[in-house]
């Protein structure tokens, strides 16, 4: 997938989550920081969303659930980010 195709479906993802912390912490921290995003991150925020409900999501930031291993250095980075 084409990578402006790849930001215009998280993007979309994103700004409909349905959930007053989830939409608070994808727009202070994902669309905020997008264009800081590579390639590999973008493609996991999508594998992401695509598998996870956003209350999931959510308890995964908050260290409730454990996440994939390879979601590891993503998650980093939005705990760097909201802390």
């Amino acid at each position: 997938m084409k990578i402006n195709s790849l930001k215009k479906i998280i993007k979309y993802r994103l700004s409909y989550s349905g959930i007053k912390e989830t939409d608070f912490l994808y727009n202070n921290y994902f669309l905020k920081n997008f264009t800081k995003f590579n390639e590999n991150d973008l493609n996991l925020i999508k594998y992401l969303l695509d598998n996870y409900s956003d209350r999931e999501i959510y308890s995964f930031i908050l260290e409730k659930k454990i996440p994939e291993k390879k979601f590891k250095n993503l998650f980093d980075k939005i705990k760097v980010t909201i802390k």
